[in-house]
């Protein structure tokens, strides 16, 4: 695993940005708000762009998260990291010990009642299925919402665009059209139309591609859908594939990222996913 030892984090401009944060809560109509580690692929490394949870809080570790309410803001964060938090947050947040403490035990002690809203491009199909699992027989929901902090952090990075490059057979030990095929007939097999795949490493490994869009991880922000005749959809940043192009061939489309909500909810067949790794969107 990377370490860094440098300073990136800011806790004591925490609290002015929790305040920001209620505001926007308060004009949303929502009791709370959940800001997760993870970016839209749910990587333990994410881009400058997608550390919200740093930004809010202070805390920097690759692993955690905060529930906000108006009165609380907990940093949830498991033994790893117990003592980073305490050095690298001010109040009002406090270090919540997780999974000792469970999210939707500290909500119900939070919340008498109303709305948590998260953005469902953060969170995966599972984690929130979970969470309404714990919340049943309460009167707390959850609401699917656009994101709170983008709004309020007026200096954050730009999303990375990073060239992708090829990697070559002779390291893979096999071409991406062998495995495109390979898999594309276990989908037949199993009577799946496509699979899903919102992992960047995973795609990475199946198009024999590698990225720069995180530090120290040679991954290219994408999603892709594999079909069951072996071709891909590519969903993936033009600007990033100068590179690659005559590398995937024919067989690989490639497609606007902006469409991927569009195109999932008109798309026939049966479609396999990992609701562990699936945005909830």
């Amino acid at each position: 695993m990377y370490q860094s030892f440098e300073a990136s984090s800011e806790p004591d401009k925490g609290p002015e940005r929790l305040i920001m944060l209620r505001d926007q809560m308060r004009k949303s109509g929502i009791d709370a708000f959940l800001i997760p580690r993870a970016d839209v692929h749910q990587g333990e490394y994410v881009a400058p762009a997608d550390e919200r949870l740093a930004w809010l809080t202070g805390f920097t570790g690759s692993a955690g998260f905060c529930a906000v309410t108006q009165d609380a803001a907990g940093v949830f964060v498991d033994g790893r990291y117990r003592v980073q938090v305490k050095e690298q947050t001010r109040a009002p947040f406090t270090p919540v010990d997780w999974p000792e403490v469970q999210l939707g035990d500290w909500l119900k002690d939070k919340l008498p009642s109303g709305i948590v809203g998260f953005d469902p491009w953060l969170h995966s199909a599972r984690e929130i299925k979970s969470l309404e699992q714990d919340l049943s027989g309460t009167k707390i929901t959850v609401q699917a919402m656009d994101n709170l902090i983008d709004p309020i952090w007026q200096d954050r990075p730009a999303p990375p665009m990073g060239l992708a490059r090829v990697f070559d057979d002779h390291l893979s030990g096999e071409t991406h059209t062998a495995k495109r095929t390979r898999l594309a007939a276990e989908l037949k097999s199993a009577g799946h139309a496509a699979a899903f795949i919102s992992l960047p490493d995973s795609i990475c490994w199946l198009l024999n591609i590698r990225g720069q869009d995180v530090a120290h991880n040679p991954v290219v922000h994408s999603f892709a859908v594999l079909h069951d005749d072996a071709r891909v959809d590519l969903f993936m940043h033009a600007e990033k594939a100068q590179d690659i192009r005559a590398h995937l061939g024919n067989e690989v489309t490639l497609r606007n990222p902006e469409d991927l909500s569009d195109y999932i909810l008109s798309f026939q067949g049966a479609m396999r996913l990992d609701t562990g790794s699936v945005p909830y969107a």
